[in-house]
């Protein structure tokens, strides 16, 4: 058994005009959900983006579609409403399936990364101080927004900034095996020991976020050199959670998984995991996003995609995905991407979002893609799945 996956419709989710945001790609790191618990709004697709607005403080924009991601609507805006820094970077949208602390099923939660910018002087670029990684909730299915708590801190957004307090980055909501609101995210803040650079931790709330318990670092790779970063966690039928992750420095650029019973306890975190590849050795590498599908096989299928093929870089028409059929275990195979895109140009293809929607019987992928050499867009493609037999 297999999957098949054929892409059934394209476009742009948003296009950023040049004369209306900074200098650079304009929007960056798409994420995407389908509504389960909305009642008579299931269904309905929210995408969230870094957007670098010309305009201070910056937000994040949250757009919805409708009609199966055919067309879509500015819906809102995420705001630093706590410290009117900024919300900036990395941002991840997730619906609660079940009550968690005194917030209903349905509930939407949003984490980015709110920083402060200050220029000092017109002619002189900003200035960004501090990183604050950020919770806020949705009780309207996200068209309004409060801040819930902050769970972690860091420095000046500067990586390898050795001799400071290091940045926090990346987080990724998912409940663990305690009907926990957890959270994973980048955490450079142990680098100050040197033997550490960037890691991964994760953290987790019993009361629906508004408290948190100590982090725990799950991938710290003891060389001082080593970045493991942008982990995103799928739960497999099997009950075990599968989370996927980049290293930087690597040498070969690939992505890497572990897997955990209880979304807590991933094994010793000095260990690298298990690079996901092909029988003959391919694989994909940087900035990887996963999901599990129902289909496939008697497992389902867990879904791999990163921005680059094996270390190639280069036009991706398609791209490959990296697809597994036994729940993390053993080779993986090839599957066609649902978007196209040139990833010489260094923001194109970065950290692409995906969800499995429509009852578990399409997959829909948001990735920034070229409008220009410079500029980018927040293009998505839609394909249908199916099992076959191989």
């Amino acid at each position: 058994m297999a999957l098949k996956l054929t892409k059934d419709f394209n476009g742009v989710v948003f296009a950023p005009r040049k004369e209306e945001v900074k200098p650079g790609g304009g929007v960056l790191y798409p994420r995407v959900i389908e509504l389960h618990c909305a009642g008579e709004e299931n269904g309905t697709l929210l995408a969230a983006f870094e957007y670098y607005a010309d305009k201070e403080p910056a937000v994040i924009p949250i757009f919805k579609s409708t009609d199966g991601g055919k067309s879509w609507e500015h819906l809102s805006d995420v705001e630093d409403t706590k410290n009117h820094w900024g919300m900036r970077f990395q941002p991840v949208l997730f619906e609660l399936p079940t009550q968690c602390g005194e917030l209903p099923a349905g509930t939407l939660l949003f984490a980015g990364n709110s920083i402060p910018m200050q220029a000092f002087a017109p002619d002189n670029p900003p200035d960004f101080v501090g990183t604050e990684l950020q919770l806020y909730i949705s009780r309207d299915h996200g068209r309004t927004w409060e801040y819930r708590s902050t769970f972690a801190y860091g420095g000046v957004p500067v990586e390898y900034n050795w001799d400071c307090l290091g940045p926090v980055w990346e987080p990724f909501i998912y409940i663990n095996a305690y009907g926990d609101i957890t959270v994973v995210y980048s955490d450079e803040k142990p680098h100050t020991e040197r033997i550490l650079n960037q890691c991964l931790a994760v953290i987790s709330s019993p009361d629906g976020g508004k408290t948190w318990g100590e982090p725990k670092l799950v991938v710290a790779i003891p060389d001082g050199n080593r970045r493991p970063g942008m982990a995103i966690v799928t739960k497999l039928p099997n009950g075990k959670y599968f989370m996927c992750y980049e290293i930087v420095n690597d040498p070969d650029q690939g992505i890497y998984f572990k897997l955990s019973d209880d979304g807590m306890d991933f094994g010793d975190p000095a260990l690298y995991g298990t690079r996901a590849e092909t029988a003959d050795g391919k694989f994909v590498g940087s900035m990887p996003y996963c999901v599990w599908t129902k289909n496939g096989g008697p497992n389902g299928t867990i879904i791999l995609s990163g921005k680059r093929d094996s270390g190639w870089l280069g036009l991706r028409d398609p791209g490959q995905f990296l697809v597994n059929y036994n729940l993390g275990e053993g080779p993986w195979e090839q599957v066609n991407m649902l978007v196209s895109y040139d990833s010489r140009i260094h923001q194109a293809g970065w950290s692409m979002g995906m969800a499995v929607i429509e009852n578990d019987s399409k997959l829909i992928q948001l990735a920034p893609t070229q409008m220009s050499p410079v500029l980018l867009q927040v293009s998505y493609g839609i394909g249908v799945m199916e099992t076959v037999e191989d």
